[in-house]
C-alpha cells in the first residue's frame, strides 16, 4: 500500500523576520516548540554571533545572549534528544572545527571535544541515534570526503569510511530512521547524486537522484518520516526560478515535488520546523551584479499534505505493471475495457493523457510519484504509479 497523494491547497505565508539580522549560512533549528537561529555571516559585518528566539504562536523574536564561541558563518548543525549541537565554519581569519551544545533548559552553551578531522566550511552534519555524523566540506586543501562519528555519550570521535563519491561541499543532508542521507553540493560541477549511509554496517548506498537541477547550499530537514530538501542554487550555481521544495520517501525511494517558496530560489538560507510547520529564513540571492541578501520569511504547514493512505497501489478491477516503471507502463484489465487514462502529478497537474489501450509510452515523464486515472463512463478509478 502506497500512501494517498497529498493536498495542495495551502501555500507559502509570510511570518515576521528575524530582527535586523540578515544572513546566509545562518544555523536554523527548533527545541519544545520554539525556534532558533545562531551565527551566520551577515550583510555587512562578516561573521556574527547573535542568537534569537523564535515564538511561533506570537509570530515575535527574543534576542538571546550571543553565542560563546567564535563567530562565524558557514557552521551548522542538528538536534538530538531536546539539545541543538553546532560548529565547524569560519570566524574572520580562521576556519573552525569545534563543537558545541546547546541545552534550553539552562538556555546555556556548552563546548564539547572538538573533531580530530580538519577545519572546514560547512559540512554534511547529521544527529542520529545518540551519534553526530559530519563530512564532506571544504577548506583550504580543497573539498573533502571523510567521515566521522561523534558519539554524544562518550564525547569522542572516530572515521568513518569515506563518503564513496566526488570531494564536495555545500551537501544536503537529514536522517531518517536508522539511515544517514547526504549528497547534492559541488565541487568540479554542481551534483545530483543522493546516498545512504548505515551507520552500524558501516556501508554507503546510492539511492535515487533528485530530478531536473542539480543543487547547492540549500537547506534540509526530516518530518513524519519522510526528507525535505528547500531552495539553494541550481546547475549554474545561481538562483533557481523558484524555490524549490522537495520530499524524499526512503521507502520508495522517490523524490516528489513540492509548493515552492515564493521568489526565485536561495543560496545558504535557514529553516526549522515546528509543530508541522516549516519556517524559511534569510539566504541570498542572484541579482545583477552579485547576491542580494533576503529579508523574506515564510512558513508552510507540512501537516496539511501529510497522507492517509486511501489510495492503493493496486485496484480490485485493473492493475499497472511494471511498478515502479520506466518508458512504457503496461494496464492489465479485470473488468473490461475503459474509456481513458489520465495521468497526474502529486498538485493535480495533467502530463499525460489517452484512450485506454493495454500499454502507454510514459518516457517522457520525469521520476516520480503518480496518480493513475482509468475513466468508464462516470466512473474513475486511481491508483499510485512510480516513474523510474
Amino acid at each position: 500500500m502506497l500512501s494517498a497523494l497529498p493536498s495542495f491547497s495551502q501555500e507559502w505565508e509570510s511570518v515576521t523576520p528575524p530582527p535586523d539580522f540578515y544572513t546566509d549560512h545562518t544555523y536554523g533549528f527548533s527545541i519544545d516548540g520554539m525556534g532558533y537561529l545562531v551565527a551566520g555571516t551577515t550583510e555587512f559585518n562578516g561573521p556574527t554571533k547573535a542568537f534569537f528566539q523564535f515564538d511561533p504562536v506570537e509570530d515575535t523574536w527574543t534576542t538571546l545572549e550571543e553565542f560563546p564561541g567564535a563567530a562565524r558563518g558557514y557552521g551548522i548543525g542538528d538536534v538530538w534528544d531536546r539539545k541543538a549541537y553546532f560548529g565547524f565554519g569560519t570566524s574572520v581569519d580562521s576556519l573552525l572545527r569545534d563543537l558545541w551544545v546547546f541545552d534550553p533548559d539552562s538556555m546555556s552553551w556548552t563546548q564539547l571535544s572538538s573533531c580530530p578531522c580538519e577545519p572546514r566550511l560547512h559540512p554534511t552534519f547529521v544527529a542520529n541515534h545518540g551519534k553526530i555524523f559530519i563530512g564532506l566540506g571544504n577548506n583550504n586543501n580543497g573539498n573533502q570526503n571523510d567521515w566521522w562519528e561523534y558519539d554524544i555519550a562518550t564525547d569522542t570521535w572516530s572515521q568513518k569510511p569515506d563518503f564513496p563519491d566526488t570531494k564536495r561541499h555545500h551537501p544536503y543532508q537529514f536522517a531518517i530512521g536508522d539511515y544517514v542521507y547526504t549528497g547534492f553540493g559541488h565541487g568540479n560541477g554542481i551534483f545530483r547524486e543522493w546516498y545512504r549511509y548505515e551507520p552500524v554496517t558501516e556501508e554507503w548506498l546510492r539511492m535515487a537522484d533528485i530530478p531536473g537541477e542539480g543543487r547547492v547550499a540549500g537547506t534540509q530537514f526530516s518530518y513524519n518520516g519522510k526528507g525535505y530538501v528547500l531552495s539553494g542554487d541550481g546547475d549554474d550555481h545561481t538562483s533557481m526560478e523558484t524555490g524549490e521544495m522537495w520530499s524524499y520517501d526512503p521507502v520508495l525511494n522517490v523524490w516528489d515535488s513540492l509548493p515552492p517558496h515564493p521568489g526565485t530560489s536561495r543560496w545558504a538560507p535557514a529553516s526549522f520546523v515546528i509543530d508541522g510547520v516549516v519556517y524559511l529564513y534569510n539566504g541570498t540571492t542572484t541579482v545583477s551584479g552579485g547576491n542580494a541578501y533576503v529579508s523574506d520569511a515564510y512558513s508552510f504547514d507540512l501537516k496539511e499534505m501529510v497522507s492517509s493512505e486511501t489510495i492503493p497501489v493496486k485496484s480490485a478491477n485493473y492493475s499497472v505493471y511494471p511498478n515502479p516503471f520506466s518508458s512504457v507502463v503496461y494496464i492489465n484489465s479485470l473488468a473490461g475495457d475503459y474509456d481513458a487514462l489520465t495521468i497526474y502529478t502529486l498538485d493535480n497537474k495533467i502530463v499525460y493523457q489517452g484512450r485506454y489501450a493495454s500499454q502507454h509510452n510514459v518516457s517522457h515523464l520525469p521520476a516520480g510519484l503518480y496518480r493513475m486515472d482509468i475513466r468508464k463512463n462516470d466512473t474513475v478509478e486511481s491508483i499510485l504509479g512510480i516513474k523510474q
